[in-house]
């Protein structure tokens, strides 16, 4: 087996630092927001009223909420540890590259 290169692990290590201290900015498309809100009750998730600056909000029993709201200053969307994992869901199922 061949061992990870040192440099590579401290990339991906500030890459993946990155990406939770911006909510992991930019992952998410607006173009497959409806697409995310039709897919989230296959996923379980309850879509509410979203406030705010939010474009979805959902509500799981047993998990933490699922949020996603607009960063106006970046033009992108940002999102929680939930939503990303619904995105890569998504992305999985829907063969679309994340």
């Amino acid at each position: 087996m061949k061992k990870a290169n040192a440099s590579f692990l401290k990339k991906e290590l500030a890459r993946c630092i990155k990406n939770i201290r911006t909510n992991w900015r930019g992952h998410i498309k607006l173009k497959y927001l409806v697409e995310l809100y039709a897919y989230a009750p296959v996923q379980e998730w309850h879509p509410v009223q979203p406030t705010g600056n939010e474009v979805m909000h959902a509500v799981r029993e047993g998990r933490p909420d699922l949020s996603m709201w607009w960063n106006a200053e970046k033009r992108q969307i940002e999102t929680n540890k939930m939503g990303i994992i619904l995105w890569w869901n998504y992305c999985h199922d829907h063969d679309i590259p994340s």
